[in-house]
């Protein structure tokens, strides 16, 4: 049997959003795997909150707002069809599932899991501050 290639080495090439590197990198590649996805999971509602000019929402909260299809202060594109609609509901639904799968429980639990699946975490977390950023007001 093959032994599985150690994920410190995967997570090293992944192009992490800076946001979410700057808080996660270090605390991973030193053991501390879900320490990292609770620290990027915060980076990322506070880029929202940055991004957004919305400091007095949180959590679920905030991203229904921020992203909501009807009145979004964030627009993931030109909401010109249904298709773009669609889209915008998908991103607010995937950034309040984000908020509600895993920062509240890191928040309140201590996580446990394999690295590989910290690993996929952060990578989804830095795939939605990527999203954020490319985000219009």
């Amino acid at each position: 049997q093959q032994a599985s290639p150690d994920p410190r080495s995967y997570f090293r090439q992944l192009n992490l959003h800076p946001r979410i590197a700057d808080v996660a990198n270090d605390l991973f590649l030193d053991g501390y795997h879900w320490e990292a996805v609770f620290a990027a999971a915060k980076a990322l509602v506070n880029y929202v909150k940055e991004r957004s000019r919305r400091d007095d929402l949180d959590g679920a909260a905030l991203m229904r707002t921020v992203f909501s299809k009807n009145a979004p202060l964030l627009k993931v594109n030109d909401l010109s069809d249904q298709v773009d609609l669609d889209e915008q509901e998908g991103t607010m639904h995937l950034l309040e599932g984000a908020v509600l799968a895993i920062r509240n429980p890191g928040g309140h639990t201590f996580p446990e899991g394999s690295d590989q699946r910290a690993m996929e975490y952060i990578s989804l977390l830095s795939l939605l501050a990527y999203r954020v950023q490319e985000s219009k007001r």
